[in-house]
């Protein structure tokens, strides 16, 4: 097991030591934040229909989706989630909900998806991930994290798993670059520190051959504070970049590091910021040709702005935050993607026009959408999505509505190789989370509407 130099322990936790927090207040870093740049353009985002996905789940509440497309197909989508069963009265001590994984896989752009069931019970966390003709499966199993492959772009899984060990909220990141580590398949996850200290660990683990087998996974502790593994993401040399969150008592702030050999070993952490509240943020890379190649995207949130960052060289240093969102908040769980031209895409659950407060954090919402045409300087004005409100405090969702007030920890939004963007996410319009989805094209790319 491969472990960070003393070294660069001691410089990482003098550098947690000199942070001025105190002088950084999230209160006052608000103050000071710039308001994205908003266009007139308006037509430049068009939106599709959003449809209900059909996969014969009536009855169980459909959460957490994860969603990633095919570089090469623009037609191929493929998403992992979680279902979950109404089971008794949450006030039993005994109680425990049933949940179970699913993949879906489409090969006509989201218009129709064929299932796959994992295991029936105590599945949970899903991720996906495509590599090269193959796919990825990522999910957690009494308090385990396990891995499955395809052979064939997630129609049909092996039947054994691979148990990576334990933890929570696994990642996955494919490398589709031309480097020494072409083709890997890299996990990440957060657990626990095997040496009696009560902390947490960010772990990786490396595949060589689509996920069918791994190596002993290298273990990140930095210091002796909680620390939460968010998703990575691999620059166009192959090198790996990991974020993750220090849970302090005052202060969530975000970090990256940097690996240059698969994965090995990892550089001192560098700072992202600190103006986030504890929610799960997500890591963004540009992979395209452009201007902005390997440019960097952190994007998180507290309960009434969503922050987007960007670093321009490899996470050593971050811009100041900027608030994508226009409307007041509540808002929730903001995810990220990249298309073939650079632009950036930021999605959220946004409950801006359910005013009444009564409802406190279980207001009703919708999904609305944002995108930047300069690397993350300025947004278009962002666009609502879904067309209904969605609303999770339901008799329906029970115990699912109040766990996961905005359908799960993250959604699904993918940038597909024609340059349009796929939304995938949880909505109880019909009184119980189903899924929905939507894709959004940008600029000189969107034709009439579908």
């Amino acid at each position: 097991m491969s472990v960070v130099s003393s070294t660069m322990l001691q410089n990482a936790v003098r550098l947690l030591i000199a942070i001025p927090w105190a002088a950084v207040s999230i209160a006052r870093a608000q103050q000071a934040l710039p308001r994205a740049g908003l266009s007139s353009a308006d037509s430049l985002i068009r939106v599709g229909e959003d449809r209900a996905v059909i996969m014969n789940a009536r009855g169980l509440a459909t959460i957490e989706p994860h969603l990633v497309a095919d570089t090469r197909d623009p037609n191929h989508l493929l998403a992992g989630v979680f279902l979950v069963a109404k089971l008794g009265d949450p006030r039993n001590p005994n109680f425990a909900m049933d949940i179970s994984c699913v993949t879906l896989d489409s090969r006509d752009a989201g218009l129709t998806w064929v299932r796959h069931d994992f295991a029936k019970t105590g599945c949970g966390d899903p991720w996906v991930a495509l590599v090269g003709r193959g796919a990825a499966f990522l999910g957690l199993t009494r308090g385990r994290v396990f891995t499955l492959s395809s052979r064939d772009g997630g129609r049909t899984w092996a039947d054994s798993a691979v148990n990576l060990g334990s933890g929570d909220h696994g990642t996955l990141a494919v490398d589709a670059t031309s480097s020494p580590f072409a083709g890997s398949l890299y996990a990440v996850w957060w657990g626990p520190v095997r040496d009696g200290a009560l902390r947490s660990g960010v772990f990786i683990a490396r595949s060589a051959d689509g996920g069918v087998t791994f190596g002993q996974p290298t273990r990140l502790v930095p210091w002796s504070v909680r620390s939460v593994a968010m998703n990575p993401v691999v620059l166009s040399d192959g090198a790996l970049v990991v974020p993750f969150n220090s849970f302090l008592t005052k202060s969530t702030p975000s970090w990256v590091v940097r690996s240059s050999d698969g994965g090995r070993t990892f550089s001192v952490p560098q700072l992202v910021t600190d103006v986030c509240a504890r929610s799960f943020s997500q890591l963004g890379v540009d992979a395209s040709p452009g201007p902005y190649r390997d440019r960097l995207y952190y994007v998180c949130s507290d309960s009434s702005h969503i922050y987007l960052l960007h670093s321009s060289d490899r996470g050593e240093t971050w811009s100041d935050p900027t608030v994508v969102n226009r409307g007041p908040g509540p808002v929730h769980n903001p995810v990220i993607a990249v298309n073939r031209r650079g632009v950036v895409a930021v999605s959220w659950y946004d409950a801006r026009e359910d005013p009444r407060s009564y409802r406190e954090s279980f207001r009703c919402q919708h999904v609305f959408f944002a995108a930047s045409l300069d690397g993350g300087t300025t947004f278009l004005p962002d666009v609502k999505v879904s067309s209904a409100e969605n609303c999770p405090d339901t008799p329906a969702n029970g115990e699912a509505g109040t766990r996961w007030k905005a359908g799960g920890d993250y959604h699904g939004l993918a940038a597909a190789a024609d340059g349009r963007f796929h939304l995938l996410w949880a909505d109880s319009r019909e009184g119980i989370y189903q899924l929905r989805t939507a894709h959004i094209e940008i600029g000189r790319e969107a034709g009439p509407p579908r």
